[in-house]
C-alpha cells in the first residue's frame, strides 16, 4: 500500500515537472516571436533616421529672421501657425510641402513642431532635389525652450497677451496731446478703406501686412488704429512680439476719432 501510495506521489511530480518544462518552452517560443518585431522596428528607425540632412540651432534660425537669402517653413497646421509663429515665416504644411513650389535660390529652413521621422524624410527628398535645405534640431519646442519668442495672433482673452500691450481711448489721447505728446499713426484698416478716408500724414499697414512690412514702420510712439478695437489690440501684441515696444492702441472705433478731430472734442476735458 506504501509503495502505491509512493508511485502515486512520484508520477505527480512527474506530471507537474513536464507542465512545467512545455509551460516554459511555449513561454519562450512565444516571448521570441513578441520581441522579434519590436526589435526590428527599432533597427527600421534608427536606418530611417540616417537622413541627409543639415540640422541647425534655435539661434542660427533666429539670426536667419528677415534675411532674404532665407526662407523659414512653418509646417504646422494652418490654425497652429496663425496662433504663434515665428517672425516671417511661411505656413506650409507637411504633407503639402513636398507638392509646393520652393524657391531654389533661397536656403530652406524647415520647422516641426518637434521632429519626426515623416518630417525628416520629407526635407531629405527636398535636398535631393536640389534644394538648399536645413531643418531645425528639436522643432519649435526646442527654439522655445532656448529662450526665443514667436509671435502672436492676439488673443483678447489671453493674460499674457493683455501683457504685451498698452491701450488708450480717446480721453486719456486728448490729455496726452496737450501735455504735448506726439504719436505716429499707425492704420491697420485695408487699404480700400484707408483711401476713402484718413488722417494725413498717418501711415497705412494692414494688420495682416504688418510682419512683411516690418521695415516700413518708423520708430516713435505709435498709436495703432482701426474700426474695429480688437484688431488694433492684436496689431499691438504682433508689433510687441516683433520687438516694436512704444506702440499703443486705440479702444475707439477709428470713426469716433475722425468724429472728434473733426468737431473738435478730441481735447475736452
Amino acid at each position: 500500500m506504501k509503495n502505491n501510495k509512493q508511485t502515486l506521489i512520484a508520477g505527480i511530480i512527474t506530471l507537474v515537472l513536464l507542465f512545467l518544462i512545455i509551460s516554459i518552452f511555449f513561454f519562450k517560443k512565444n516571448k521570441t516571436n513578441f520581441e522579434a518585431p519590436t526589435l526590428d522596428k527599432i533597427n527600421q528607425e534608427v536606418e530611417e533616421k540616417d537622413f541627409d540632412l543639415t540640422l541647425i540651432k534655435p539661434k542660427q534660425v533666429f539670426e536667419a529672421i528677415r534675411k532674404d537669402e532665407f526662407l523659414i517653413i512653418d509646417t504646422r497646421e494652418k490654425g497652429e501657425f496663425e496662433e504663434t509663429h515665428i517672425e516671417s515665416s511661411k505656413n506650409i504644411p507637411i504633407d503639402k510641402l513636398s507638392t509646393t513650389s520652393l524657391p531654389k535660390d533661397k536656403t530652406l529652413i524647415i520647422i516641426e513642431r518637434e521632429e519626426t521621422l515623416n518630417g525628416q524624410e520629407i526635407a531629405s527628398k527636398l535636398k535631393e532635389s536640389g534644394y538648399q535645405l536645413n531643418y531645425l534640431e528639436g522643432g519649435l519646442f526646442n527654439y522655445l525652450t532656448s529662450g526665443f519668442t514667436l509671435v502672436s495672433s492676439g488673443d483678447s482673452t489671453s493674460i499674457e497677451d493683455a501683457a504685451k500691450s498698452t491701450s488708450l481711448d480717446l480721453e486719456t489721447l486728448g490729455k496726452r496731446l496737450l501735455d504735448g505728446e506726439r504719436f505716429i499713426y499707425l492704420d491697420i484698416r485695408k487699404k480700400t478703406d484707408f483711401e476713402k478716408n484718413y488722417f494725413e500724414k498717418s501711415i497705412n499697414i494692414p494688420l495682416e501686412e504688418l510682419e512683411k512690412r516690418k521695415s516700413e514702420i518708423p520708430s516713435g510712439k505709435i498709436l495703432i488704429i482701426d474700426e474695429n478695437p480688437i484688431r488694433s489690440f492684436k496689431a499691438s501684441v504682433r508689433l510687441t512680439d516683433m520687438n516694436i515696444l512704444t506702440n499703443y492702441y486705440l479702444t475707439n472705433p477709428y470713426s469716433e476719432l475722425k468724429s472728434a478731430v473733426e468737431n473738435q472734442t478730441l481735447f475736452n476735458e
